[in-house]
């Protein structure tokens, strides 16, 4: 079922103009367009935005993806079979017009409760929330469904999980939040400390993930679509912003900060205080603003304070 009241290919004709769509190729596919999402959405009927080549690729080789929003330098020449190629001057507005204009389900009151859990009396729980055995929620934690809390999962006071986070673009002259209709699952053992906030998906049907035996620090913010690895913990007062990922076992220092799209592989260490602005491989080990390997950073402050008193 389409995500839109009116058919995809009319709502283009609409704003055709507005958003200088120059050339849309292989229009009868946008009759299996059911919702917006990112190149790699795992989601029927993807429409997404390409801005560079190696989106394009990604978006050409995902068979959930049936129609591409691109600029028209990118588009080309291109062909991309069973899909339909959308040409735009302003494609990134394009594109976020078109989440924004998806109908928004409204909340269904689901919870599920396993009889072992513990939900305190101060908590709020809204739409479909899930709980598994042995969970314990603390006071003042806020859970806006769609949210699934494994086996003994802990989360603590006042933390947030399932709410939206900051997404604002600017389409046509006009600021707006960009709404967030996917959901958060945290697996089994997993604990959330005081204050955290987990961000819940962008993409409908999408989740925000922590991993099994993952540990969120206090106050930490966890962005829309980051993917927190098994046992990786994320220290206090941490960003990792929106659609990072944090590989197992990784370990990321009290006030880092994880710029978007970034991967910080398995095993690897971002040491507290750190600006991460580019991947880190698996096993790696980073500090500084913005972050190098760690051994040079500890080189350079050396070789600086040599001669200090």
């Amino acid at each position: 079922m389409s995500s839109w009241s009116t058919p995809l290919a009319r709502l283009l004709e609409q704003v055709s103009v507005a958003f200088g769509i120059s050339e849309i190729r292989d229009p009868e596919v946008l009759g299996l367009a059911r919702q917006t999402g990112f190149v790699w959405t795992a989601q029927a009927g993807i429409v997404c935005l390409a801005m560079n080549r190696e989106y394009l690729a990604t978006a050409r080789d995902n068979p959930d993806v049936v129609a591409i929003i691109l600029p028209p330098a990118l588009a080309g020449r291109e062909t991309v079979a069973g899909k339909a190629l959308i040409a735009c001057e302003k494609a990134d507005q394009l594109y976020h017009h078109l989440h924004l204009g998806q109908v928004v389900e409204p909340q269904v009151d689901a919870r599920e409760v396993d009889v072992t859990a513990f939900i305190d009396a101060s908590a709020v729980l809204r739409g479909d929330v899930r709980v598994g055995p042995g969970a314990h929620i603390g006071p003042r934690v806020v859970i806006n469904g769609p949210v699934e809390i494994g086996r003994d999962v802990r989360v603590d006071a006042g933390a947030v999980v399932g709410c939206e986070g900051l997404y604002a673009k600017t389409i046509l002259g006009v600021r707006q939040h960009v709404p967030h209709f996917g959901g958060v699952s945290i697996g089994e053992g997993a604990f959330i400390h005081a204050g955290a906030v987990i961000v819940r998906s962008a993409v409908r049907g999408e989740a925000t993930r922590i991993g099994k035996d993952a540990h969120i620090g206090i106050l930490s913010n966890i962005g829309h679509d980051v993917q927190v690895g098994e046992a990786a913990t994320v220290s206090s007062n941490v960003v990792i912003a929106g659609r990072a990922t944090v590989g197992a076992r990784a370990w990321i220092g009290a006030s880092a900060t994880v710029s978007n799209m970034v991967v910080v592989g398995e095993g690897s260490e971002v040491r507290l205080g750190a600006v991460v602005i580019q991947d880190v491989p698996a096993k790696g080990d980073v500090s500084g603003n913005f972050a190098l390997p760690h051994g040079r950073n500890m080189k350079r402050f050396l070789k600086e304070n040599r001669d200090e008193p």
